[in-house]
């Protein structure tokens, strides 16, 4: 069977309806940033000639980016019975709903709009993967489809002085500090200096995914402090003047994007333990971050690299007993069963066609858009071709709940 890998113009073909349709996404706060810029990029027609229609890619951040929360007002496009709609936290007007926040959070709302039939949310933002199928908060709609499109890793980090000098951690060390059996940084071959656990807000895809690292739940443990907050930034440990005491789980594409000034940097100091989850002995204690010409970039395979921990090998969907834990995809989920008016409009922006033949490739997944990803901190996949995955040889990955 001949495996095709069309380019984003060649995709179009026959794909575009001449109706504009909106397109509405929702949910993660680590991949909001970057799939702003991808929807900006696609509302601009790049690459040139792929969305005549126009159809408008709304991207509804997690939490707003300015305080008091401005607002994103999502306009109908009178094809879905869906209303102007606009996302505010808090809500300040009758009819405004407020903004999903974390992966958990989106992919429920786009199953409540799924099932209520009005078209509101065609794309969820998730840095988790499937869920179990159902129709209720916290599970996923049978016809639900997730696109990987990158590679990200969620490692620990603190500002603390007392951390060790070489950084080393291993992941029991971790464990210990989020079951309170570690309570200071002399237990770690640190400096004497307590330690306060910090842990993502409820519905955060980072919160799940650091949960599994662990093989368990911090918050239902409260033999010592632990503080949620907003996922991926410091400044509620600064705020509160933690930075001494705080160790966070934390995006590696976010922590990088900060570093390089591609988004906003709110680290506040937090810096990356080295981990070793002793499994593999030959590996030693590894940074998910390298420094190369003075700028950080995660640390996936290259010649100069070549045993870099982020690698498709390491995420759990492919290896459920990786040589590096934290490794994970980042997707966008979309709902197969709501047919042209979402569907196909939104698997023309984050998606492709599981087939051999030329139908729908996204620029998203066939490689177009690897720079942009690899400015937001995220690792590009490889389009070797997976015959459950991604038989067309696409950038993305397909998988289902």
């Amino acid at each position: 069977m001949a495996l095709l890998a069309m380019s984003g113009l060649a995709a179009a073909c026959g794909t575009n309806d001449g109706v504009p349709q909106t397109i509405a996404m929702v949910g993660s706060d680590t991949t909001q940033d970057v799939m702003a810029a991808l929807a900006t990029q696609y509302n601009n027609n790049d690459p040139s000639g792929y969305n005549p229609d126009p159809d408008s890619n709304q991207n509804v951040l997690a939490i707003s980016a300015t305080s008091p929360d401005p607002g994103h007002t999502v306009a109908s496009d009178g094809v879905t019975s869906c209303p102007t709609r606009t996302y505010r936290t808090p809500t300040s007007a009758a009819g405004e709903v407020v903004r999903p926040n974390g992966s958990g959070a989106g992919r429920d709302a786009l199953s409540a709009s799924v099932q209520a039939g009005d078209g509101c949310i065609d794309i969820a933002r998730s840095s988790g993967a499937p869920r179990a199928i159902g129709t209720v908060p916290g599970t996923d709609l049978a016809s639900f489809e997730y696109y990987a499109f990158a590679l990200d890793a969620v490692g620990f980090t603190t500002a603390s002085s007392h951390i060790p000098a070489d950084h080393d951690i291993t992941l029991n060390e971790v464990r210990g500090i989020f079951n309170c059996s570690i309570t200071n940084f002399s237990q770690l071959g640190g400096s004497a200096g307590a330690i306060e656990r910090y842990w993502p807000q409820a519905g955060s895809g980072t919160r799940a995914f650091a949960q599994g690292v662990l093989g368990f739940d911090p918050t239902t443990i409260n033999t010592c402090p632990i503080t949620l907050s907003q996922e991926n930034t410091g400044l509620q440990i600064h705020n509160n003047s933690d930075e001494q005491t705080a160790v966070f789980p934390y995006s590696v594409a976010n922590w990088v994007a900060m570093s390089r000034g591609t988004v906003t940097d709110d680290r506040f100091g937090q810096i990356y333990f080295d981990l070793d989850d002793s499994s593999d002995p030959t590996l030693g204690f590894e940074s998910p971050v390298r420094q190369v010409g003075g700028v950080f970039e995660p640390r996936t395979p290259t010649s100069g690299d070549p045993n870099g921990p982020i690698a498709e090998g390491n995420v759990t969907l492919v290896d459920p007993t990786p040589a590096y834990p934290g490794v994970r995809f980042v997707f966008n989920v979309i709902d197969n069963s709501t047919g042209p008016n979402s569907y196909t409009a939104a698997k023309r922006f984050v998606g492709f066609d599981n087939v051999a033949s030329p139908s729908i490739t996204s620029p998203l997944c066939n490689g177009d858009k690897n720079s942009t990803l690899v400015n937001f901190g995220f690792g590009p996949l490889g389009n070797a071709a997976d015959p459950t995955h991604n038989v067309p040889g696409s950038h993305c990955r397909l998988y289902t709940p």
